[in-house]
């Protein structure tokens, strides 16, 4: 890099003070040379152009090689403003096969680590000892039940919901499924509740499009099939990415609110005894925000994740708009991001204090709002975070922006910067963190590389 760097700053140089070859813009004597057309001068010789071109290839090489050994691989704060009372717990998916739930204190070390499984998607504290997590894990489809293994799809997927000590990590008690393939058919949400005393979980099956209820003795409690209500596209096939239910969460006695991502609908399951077996057609279907249709496009939601009720009010990470929403019967009463602050964020709470947690995907980070919409504390995760969660389950129990006091605030960011960024998103799947975090700088070396190559052969 200095060999290259030296022979174009003293090409430059030779261009400023006329000490090399003689150039036609130096040769009136009552010529000045300024710095931009001595630079222009410069540039117009095509040899220079190429030194310039591997100058900043190897500078940007370099950079984007400091910066992937350099770049912490543990999560670390990166604003402590105002550090939370508790712990926080956080589930990350992961990019490749790395999935992990943690526990992060208000300093934002780690002190605790759940790292049995490919992919978390769900983590949720169940009292001061026991954790529940939502995982997925890629099977060999030699290890795969015999209707997987050679149903045309590589591997297969086993889904479980863990009950966890969170002292030794052992699993207490495990429901689980397989499936026949990771991508678009893991299990992304349960949520526990009790009847009369006794343990039930509802779980959001996405890769059979249906949600379901079991007991502590895995019985199977009452289920619906999206196919009862909706119609699945023909040519979609059998084990397409259709309703892409994501989350559920009951929301009062035989009330259960669902997710359905790729309809940019929220619905709720009316289901007539949710404490004894009973079949579908005992669940009845009520819209609450969205198309309610595959076909159709949300004109408010765009592939949401994780809503939460606060009273009448949603509150909902709409994801694929860069932004966390409310929204009161139907309308946006609240909304807090844009592409300039968020990257797909994909959970969000509303905490006691009325600030707001969030889990910001692609950005790799969970932040904290305060009552003024200011970002308080921030934990860079290293990994991609799905759900998060204040101990001691504080979940979505805070009040609504309007009771709060907080500001409406959504800021966007360039074209340019998107598809960056969505690029950079992109290649953490295939590529280390830290390189995938210096793509984008790579990515300029490359376009640096191919300049040298032509001016060469011109």
């Amino acid at each position: 890099m200095c060999r290259v760097g030296g022979s174009v700053f003293r090409s430059l140089a030779l261009a400023a003070h006329g000490d090399g070859e003689p150039n036609h813009l130096f040769s009136d004597p009552t010529y000045r040379p300024t710095v931009i057309s001595t630079l222009v001068a410069w540039l117009s010789v095509s040899d220079n152009r190429a030194k310039l071109f591997a100058f900043l290839a190897v500078s940007l090489f370099a950079t984007a090689g400091v910066g992937a050994l350099t770049a912490p691989d543990r999560p670390h704060p990166t604003v402590d403003e105002e550090r939370p009372a508790n712990n926080t717990l956080i589930a990350l998916q992961g990019y490749e096969h790395e999935g992990r739930a943690i526990e992060v204190n208000p300093r934002g070390e780690v002190v605790w680590e759940y790292a049995k499984a490919d992919d978390v998607f769900d983590v949720e504290a169940l009292g001061p000892n026991r954790v529940q997590i939502a995982v997925a894990d890629e099977i060999p489809d030699e290890r795969c039940p015999a209707r997987f293994r050679d149903d045309g799809h590589r591997n297969c997927v086993r889904n479980a919901l863990r009950v966890v000590d969170k002292e030794t990590k052992a699993t207490l008690w495990e429901y689980a499924w397989f499936d026949a393939k990771l991508h678009a058919h893991e299990l992304h949400d349960a949520d526990h509740y009790t009847v009369d005393g006794e343990h039930h979980w509802v779980l959001v099956d996405m890769g059979n499009d249906r949600v379901f209820a079991v007991n502590r003795a895995k019985e199977i409690l009452w289920w619906w099939n999206a196919t009862d209500r909706y119609e699945r596209p023909p040519e979609m096939g059998a084990e397409g990415d259709w309703t892409h239910a994501n989350d559920v969460d009951r929301v009062e006695p035989g009330v259960f609110r669902v997710s359905l991502r790729n309809f940019d609908t929220v619905v709720d399951l009316h289901v007539k005894s949710d404490a004894t077996g009973s079949d579908d057609e005992s669940v009845r279907v009520e819209p609450v925000v969205g198309p309610d249709s595959f076909s159709k496009r949300g004109d408010v939601l765009h592939e949401q994740h994780n809503p939460d009720t606060l009273g009448d009010t949603l509150l909902v990470a709409d994801s694929e708009n860069d932004r966390v929403l409310e929204v009161r019967n139907g309308r946006i009463v609240w909304e807090y991001g844009g592409s300039a602050v968020f990257d797909w964020p994909r959970d969000a709470d509303r905490l006691p204090n009325g600030h707001t947690l969030v889990a910001d995907s692609y950005n790799d980070r969970v932040v904290e709002l305060n009552e003024d919409g200011d970002i308080v504390w921030a934990i860079e995760t290293g990994s991609l975070p799905y759900e998060v969660d204040r101990l001691p389950g504080e979940g979505s129990d805070g009040p609504t922006a309007r009771e709060a006091g907080i500001p409406n605030e959504t800021r966007g960011a360039s074209v340019i910067h998107e598809r960056g960024s969505w690029a950079i998103s992109m290649v953490k799947y295939v590529a280390p963190d830290n390189l995938a975090k210096q793509s984008f700088v790579v990515v300029l070396g490359l376009f640096a590389l191919v300049g040298t190559g032509i001016e060469r052969w011109r």
